[in-house]
C-alpha cells in the first residue's frame, strides 16, 4: 500500500469513528437538531411509552434523544424519542 493510500484509509477510518454514536445504546441517526433548551422533560417521553403500552423501567437523555428502557409482552426494548415532539423515532428489541 502506498503512502497516499495509507493516508486516505486512515482519514476514512477517522471520519467513520467521528460519526459513530458517542456512547453505546445511542440511536445513531439522532432524534433532533433543536437546542436542548427547547426539549421537553425526559419524563414526557416515558409517559408516551406508557401510552403506547410499555412498562417503563428507566429513562434518560442519550445524545440527541430521550432513551426509554421498557418492557412489553415479556420482551425488553430501548425506545428512542424525539425530545421536542415526543415522537417515537426508533425501537430496539433487547430480548
Amino acid at each position: 500500500m502506498t503512502r497516499t493510500h495509507l493516508l486516505a484509509a486512515t482519514c476514512v477510518g477517522i471520519a467513520i469513528a467521528l460519526t459513530a454514536p458517542a456512547q453505546a445504546g445511542t440511536y445513531a441517526a439522532g432524534c433532533t437538531t433543536e437546542p436542548q433548551a427547547s426539549w421537553k422533560a425526559v419524563d414526557t417521553s416515558a409517559a408516551k411509552a406508557v401510552e403506547l403500552g410499555y412498562k417503563v423501567a428507566k429513562s434518560k437523555i442519550s445524545g440527541t434523544c430521550h432513551e426509554v428502557y421498557a418492557t412489553r409482552d415479556g420482551k425488553r426494548f430501548e425506545l428512542f424519542f424525539n425530545p421536542v415532539s415526543n415522537t417515537l423515532v426508533h425501537t430496539e428489541t433487547k430480548g
